[in-house]
């Protein structure tokens, strides 16, 4: 092996995974990915969160000449909560505002993901603002139960 490949492979294998590569919280909704999204978007703004953006996938493919499944992702958050996590480690703002996907997968059924809050706490320095962490995790699991069903 050449001496580049190896310094690669080495740099490589020594990057650690990030909140990115952390679990990912899956859960079967019984509506539409729209209709799912608009319930997630509404109870949201409902609980004084700001949306910050809504990306529709499949719309943008279909703007390139692709296909693919529907696809959203809701980019919102809460500085109250975002601002005590990126005062811990401002690195965290990778990850901040949350965002929640829901698709429709291979076999046509729909589906609510989003990072586990607790990932973040596993891949920032945000260990001061655990409270704030499983708070957040809290809402996430509440607001997305919510409109599965």
């Amino acid at each position: 092996m050449k001496l580049l490949p190896k310094i690669l492979v080495t740099v490589c294998l020594s990057i650690p995974f990030m909140a990115s590569a952390g679990e990912i919280v899956k859960k079967a909704s019984a509506h539409s990915v729209k209709e799912t999204m608009d319930k997630f978007e509404a109870l949201v703004k409902s609980k004084g969160m700001d949306v910050f953006a809504r990306v529709n996938h499949q719309k943008n493919a279909q703007g390139a000449d692709l296909k693919m499944n529907e696809s959203e992702v809701l980019i919102f958050g809460n500085p109250k909560g975002g601002t005590v996590l990126m005062n811990q480690d401002i690195a965290v703002s990778l990850d901040l505002p949350l965002r929640v996907a829901v698709y429709k997968d291979k076999e046509g059924k729909v589906w609510l993901s989003y990072h586990s809050p607790q990932s973040l706490k596993e891949s920032y320095n945000v260990k001061g603002a655990a409270k704030v962490m499983d708070k957040v995790e809290g809402a996430l699991d509440k607001l997305s139960n919510i409109v599965i069903k």
